[in-house]
């Protein structure tokens, strides 16, 4: 008699379905991470997917990542975010700063990923790496947010994971040395 054993340990992570489950984990607003306080283990969902509204309907997702600049630099300096996607699947990212609301987004991927891997959870996708210039006056001194919107909702397992998200500012101008 043959029988089928799962290693609990590893089936925790890779469960069908788990892009169902978060309208459950955020069923009022999109996710929203604070640098500095909120915890990455606790408060990351694994992917960025459209929100499910039942009867086989979907809408986009508007994540929040919330960050404090303490010393604004002058407004003639460029700032870059560096965006790595572990995966995508048909979806497209739109990248806003400090108006979620802004007609245009500053930055926009267009259509991307057709590898289906959310539904693998990440296995067999292909990585996308995108740096995007980000003028100074898109940024203030103290609280600042960027809104990342996986505008394509026709599919629950259509979605972008993220391997990271990392924002350089401008090179510090000093004396020359000569």
């Amino acid at each position: 008699m043959n029988k089928l054993f799962i290693n609990q340990s590893t089936h925790k992570f890779r469960q069908y379905g788990l892009w169902e489950r978060y309208s459950d984990l955020y069923p009022r607003h999109d996710l929203i991470y604070t640098i500095g306080i909120s915890n990455y283990h606790q408060d990351w969902f694994f992917a960025q997917v459209p929100r499910n509204m039942g009867n086989h309907t979907y809408q986009a997702t508007t994540w929040q990542i919330k960050f404090e600049i303490e010393n604004a630099t002058p407004r003639t300096g460029n700032y870059t975010l560096q965006v790595a996607l572990a995966s995508a699947s048909a979806s497209e990212l739109q990248v806003r700063f400090n108006d979620r609301r802004a007609k245009r987004p500053h930055f926009r991927t267009r259509l991307i990923g057709r590898d289906n891997a959310i539904a693998r959870h990440g296995i067999h996708g292909l990585y996308w790496f995108y740096s995007i210039n980000v003028p100074s006056r898109l940024l203030r001194q103290g609280n600042n947010t960027v809104y990342l919107t996986q505008s394509r909702s026709k599919s629950p397992v259509g979605g972008i994971m993220y391997d990271y998200i990392r924002l350089e500012g401008p090179p510090e101008t000093g004396p020359s040395v000569e």
